[in-house]
């Protein structure tokens, strides 16, 4: 999908999304972790700082540029728009040690954790408990309802 033109990215996305419905919460997780996990990475496009400067769902796959910010952002649009409702939250984390960033897309609160590890769905039994909690985006502070 992510080689694709602008259009042929929005339907192939739509495309994916329709393939969400049918399938269970924890189903459309692990879907949508693949899914993302084959997005074309940079290592810096979205300002971590300032969600309110971060793109559209549509302004997102358009442009195709991924940092992890936009991967993380990308994981939550493409859940936020499907019939899958649950608690959803960007969450930025920071490991005391090696000081690396993590951005992280929760699900149920914290039952599913995305993009800690590409491809890949954990959930809070897994995650690391010394990592510091830097910011919290919930649905609410992205309009995830919005779109």
């Amino acid at each position: 999908m992510f080689q694709l033109p602008a259009e042929g990215r929005m339907k192939a996305w739509r495309d994916f999304r329709t393939t969400l419905e049918s399938l269970t919460l924890e189903q459309a997780l692990v879907q949508t972790a693949e899914f993302w996990a084959g997005a074309p990475f940079v290592p810096y496009n979205l300002e971590p700082d300032d969600y309110t400067k971060w793109p559209d769902p549509w302004t997102l796959i358009y442009e195709n540029t991924y940092c992890d910010v936009a991967k993380c952002l990308g994981i939550l649009y493409t859940v936020s728009l499907t019939t899958h409702k649950t608690a959803m939250e960007f969450r930025m984390y920071v490991d005391p040690v090696t000081k690396y960033t993590y951005n992280l897309s929760w699900f149920d609160e914290g039952k599913y954790i995305l993009n800690m590890i590409n491809g890949e769905v954990l959930n809070n039994t897994q995650f690391d408990k010394n990592l510091n909690l830097v910011k919290t985006h919930t649905a609410v502070d992205l309009q995830l309802d919005n779109y």
